[in-house]
């Protein structure tokens, strides 16, 4: 398992220093500013024989994890690297109980005790046993005094981070959906004449008229640009799951269904841009005028529940039995909301709070382990819309202004008038081709047998869900619940 990472061990004792593991190590796509300023996304460790120094990037969102003790410490890519490297390695309950009913994790916490991540814009110096952990304060702009302020504002910063990261060639791909980051960043590179060589989509002609295939094949076709359909290949759909959680130090229930267009993207060998960043926090529907008000009244506990509801987590009717069943001690609710609670005090005085926590969270411990875990051995993935300067600016819009007009929406119809005409995708889920029965049968057929030979624990409740005939959501969700539990019992046990 660690040989997919890199990590570093260092062991202080009376015989001296011992080091094993990787003395140096970057991490994503470094931008300089026309200061030579850090706008992009890096972050790095270095031993120098006598001090370990570890910086986080701007924003946190590279994973990047530590453990300490007085005369160890071990820092990695990934939280498994380190779990490998524990004597009794423990599962931290509170993080799992979050987990379960978002999908994520929450703060610095990771699923095991004793393994933290790394805050944004944090530098932490080891010196034989001695820890020293700095953090920067957040630096949010000045608030615009109105909508057509901050549209301005976004769309010269997103001019800006665009410029700062124009490909010197056509070599790059372009993952294409139907949403406006992806949109943006196309137009915005035919506009400086810089086409891609590929444009790529999950889906196929099967898809809906309003899907992320559909829209984004039109759009390719109206700029004249190649266009392929990344199409669902795979009939082990637990090794699948098993890949990507591994990928995501299983942080996050999210995105598998990303993995075929991740696959083909890395197989492809080229620079490719992503869409990840601001857009959570321009349009985010955890931020709606009613749960801002809940928020705002201090009802955590309401706030909680719509929350969750957003999320990847199943539904009360399957969770619950699930908790009772689960092989490791999980956080009941009320512990749950108070380290929700606690979380989202540190982002109660920011312009729009909601955006804050969710950017800082949900976007920085999920979303973005799709470009920065997953495609990890890719480092030329060019985030525009994580650039430092966009991010500030968008972080300083008030939630007012977000629930007045759609900021990014207004931004993109301005700056691409000719293509205001194109809809943005539904929401809808993908939809392609139906397996052949005998796949389907292979399917259900696995993950029977996973659980009765992985997780007796469960019962009936894998099968149940399997056979789930109105609720194939909810099942689907419980399943892979259940999925993620065991696997993570099994780190536990070295099974």
């Amino acid at each position: 398992m660690i040989g997919q990472f890199t990590w570093i061990e260092i062991n202080a004792s009376e015989e001296g220093i011992s080091v094993s593991g990787s003395t140096s190590a970057s991490f994503g796509h470094s931008v300089m500013d026309d200061r030579n300023v850090e706008c992009g996304v890096v972050a790095r460790w270095d031993w120098d024989g006598e001090s370990l120094a570890v910086e986080s990037d701007l924003h946190g969102y590279i994973p990047l994890y530590f453990s300490h003790s007085k005369n160890r410490i071990i820092v990695s890519d990934s939280p498994l690297a380190i779990l490998d490297r524990q004597d009794r390695p423990e599962t931290d309950s509170v993080s799992l109980g979050f987990f379960c009913r978002a999908g994520f994790v929450i703060g610095e916490r990771t699923l095991f005790r004793g393994i933290e991540r790394v805050p944004a814009r944090t530098r932490i110096k080891w010196t034989s046993g001695s820890l020293r952990i700095d953090t920067e304060s957040d630096a949010i702009g000045s608030e615009p005094t109105s909508v057509k302020e901050a549209v301005d504002g976004w769309i010269d910063r997103f001019e800006t981070a665009m410029t700062r990261r124009l490909p010197s060639h056509d070599s790059f791909d372009i993952p294409l959906s139907g949403g406006r980051d992806s949109r943006m960043i196309l137009l915005e590179l035919e506009r400086h004449g810089r086409l891609p060589r590929r444009v790529l989509s999950l889906g196929s002609q099967n898809s809906n008229k309003t899907s992320d295939f559909t829209l984004a094949s039109q759009l390719a076709d109206r700029l004249g640009l190649p266009f392929e359909g990344i199409r669902h290949r795979e009939s082990d759909s637990l090794k699948v799951e098993h890949d990507r959680h591994v990928a995501c130090g299983f942080e996050a229930m999210e995105h598998v269904w990303l993995m075929p267009l991740w696959n083909e993207l890395l197989a492809g060998g080229r620079p490719w841009f992503d869409g990840l960043g601001v857009g959570s926090l321009t349009r985010n529907s955890a931020a709606s005028p009613e749960m801002t008000r809940l928020l705002r009244s201090g009802d955590i506990s309401s706030w909680s529940r719509e929350f969750f509801a957003l999320t990847a987590a199943t539904t009360p009717r399957w969770l619950d039995p699930i908790l009772k069943c689960a092989p490791m001690p999980i956080a009941d609710t009320d512990e749950v909301v108070s380290a929700l609670d606690s979380e989202l005090a540190r982002h109660i005085e920011a312009p729009n709070p909601i955006t804050s926590f969710t950017f800082a969270n949900w976007g920085r411990r999920s979303i973005s382990l799709n470009p920065l875990g997953i495609c990890r051995s890719n480092k030329s993935i060019m985030l525009p819309f994580m650039d430092r300067d966009l991010i500030s600016w968008s972080r300083s819009i008030p939630v007012e202004m977000m629930h007045e007009d759609d900021i990014q929406t207004k931004a993109c119809h301005r700056l691409y008038p000719l293509f205001s005409d194109l809809p943005f995708d539904d929401g809808s889920p993908l939809r392609d081709s139906r397996a052949s029965l005998w796949v389907r049968y292979l399917r259900k057929r696995r993950k029977k047998l996973f659980f009765m030979k992985n997780a007796p624990y469960f019962g009936t409740l894998p099968f149940e869900a399997l056979n789930e005939k109105m609720d194939k959501s909810g099942s689907h969700r419980a399943l892979m619940l259940m999925f993620h539990l065991a696997c993570v019992d099994s780190l536990l046990s070295g099974e």
